[in-house]
């Protein structure tokens, strides 16, 4: 004798939604499915703006089957792949991930923000406002392309040529990463952007009309939004911090430069508090004949702002980082069991190797801190080598409160149509 399935709309209301309020993504949404009830309590939990609160990280990244009209997603969590939707018009780039959005370009060069998991778009002010660039158009005054001049702010004035751009290349050759303050669903946001020339800063609130350059500040590798501010720290490995919250800028250097040379510096807020400097050196293999090997090796230290020195860790115990072209990130694996404890997870992120050869392999994979090697994230790996894949920790709630792109975009993506691919 068959049993009847459980009638599983007969769930209380206040039950289900602390249910889904413990969902990774992949799960809540398959759960949006099930039947009307529960699309209205995942409604609900994403109205909410607090759910899910723990989300893990995942993998973005572009794959053959899907164009340019769908994302493949890795799932760390549960160890899957997942074609994600995404809205209309397609995206030529992105060059950063922050609280569960995108900083994506458009075929002009052109920032907005998306959120991938319920479509948002949010539109950042033109490429025509920044600083460095001024628009070239035809003699029908329909824009062509871009000249960036070469300045850093020292007077006199004095510059190289002006580097001409098609509109889409621009961004692929200028934007180097940027980073958010907050989650732009929950209020108010500042988008803080690495940008070519010399790696110098610009920074957008939602909502302004331009960019705000921060001049005779350059060779930044990477930001982060702590306690209020902006911590950016240059190649070097030097430290500054900028305040704009008064009517004007107030900037300072908190940590001096690296005294050695190094391949590349990332900064992270830790969960327990910390600050943290992540560094990436390289150096040829000494067990390979050719000579031409390398070995990529990561160190971590916890930066003491008042004796302005950097202490090196043995590791970072039961916490996982993150690296890329997503703002560097570090999550605890009691909270995120699909993670591994004391392992670094990267991305490849040379801007000038992504460019050159966009062709390709892209270094991904995790670092074990303790053992110092290295695994791939996958085998076999299935994207493609553009656009680079990316971090990204989804979000799922709506940002009804502030401006959004809607014309002419599909502004939520259907929870039916995240599907798993392998």
């Amino acid at each position: 004798m068959e049993v009847p399935a459980p009638d599983l709309s007969g769930l209380p209301a206040d039950i289900l939604i602390s249910i889904f309020q413990l969902l990774e993504c992949p799960d809540l949404l398959r759960s949006a499915a099930v039947c009307t009830f529960w699309q209205k309590a995942y409604s609900t939990v994403r109205r909410s703006g607090v759910c899910p609160s723990r989300q893990t990280p995942c993998l973005l990244y572009c794959n053959e089957a899907a164009g340019v009209r769908a994302l493949g997603m890795y799932s760390l969590s549960e160890r899957n792949a997942y074609s994600l939707p995404l809205p209309e018009p397609p995206i030529s780039n992105w060059i950063g991930s922050s609280h569960g959005w995108l900083v994506t370009m458009d075929e002009k060069s052109d920032l907005m923000l998306l959120n991938p998991i319920t479509g948002d778009k949010i539109a950042l002010p033109p490429v025509t406002t920044m600083e460095h660039v001024k628009p070239v158009v035809n003699d029908d005054g329909v824009l062509e392309k871009y000249k960036m001049s070469f300045y850093d702010g020292e007077l006199p004035r004095v510059e190289d040529t002006p580097y001409a751009c098609p509109l889409d290349r621009y961004g692929d050759l200028v934007y180097l990463k940027a980073t958010l303050s907050s989650d732009p669903s929950a209020g108010e946001c500042t988008v803080m952007l690495i940008h070519q020339p010399y790696a110098q800063l610009s920074f957008a609130k939602v909502g302004d009309a331009h960019w705000n350059w921060l001049q005779m500040h350059s060779f930044y590798a990477d930001c982060i939004h702590h306690d209020g501010c902006f911590y950016a720290m240059t190649e070097a490995g030097a430290i500054d911090v900028f305040d704009l919250n008064g009517p004007s800028v107030v900037h300072r250097r908190i940590l001096p430069n690296l005294v050695r040379m190094v391949q590349k510096c990332y900064i992270v807020q830790a969960p327990w508090g910390d600050v943290l400097q992540i560094i990436k050196d390289e150096s040829l293999d000494p067990e390979q004949p050719d000579g031409e090997t390398y070995v990529t090796a990561y160190e971590v230290y916890k930066v003491d702002f008042v004796e302005l020195k950097r202490v090196k860790m043995r590791g970072i115990g039961e916490y996982a980082l993150f690296t890329g072209k997503s703002t560097t990130s570090c999550f605890s694996v009691k909270d995120h069991p699909g993670l591994m404890a004391n392992h670094l997870y990267f991305t490849h992120d040379d801007h000038d190797e992504l460019l050159s050869g966009k062709d390709d392999p892209r270094d991904i994979g995790v670092y074990d801190l303790e053992n110092d090697t290295r695994t791939n994230l996958v085998d076999p790996e299935p994207w493609r080598t553009w656009f680079p894949p990316i971090w990204f920790t989804p979000n799922l709630a709506k940002a009804d409160a502030i401006c959004t792109c809607t014309q002419g975009v599909s502004t939520s993506a259907s929870t039916s149509e995240v599907t798993a691919s392998s």
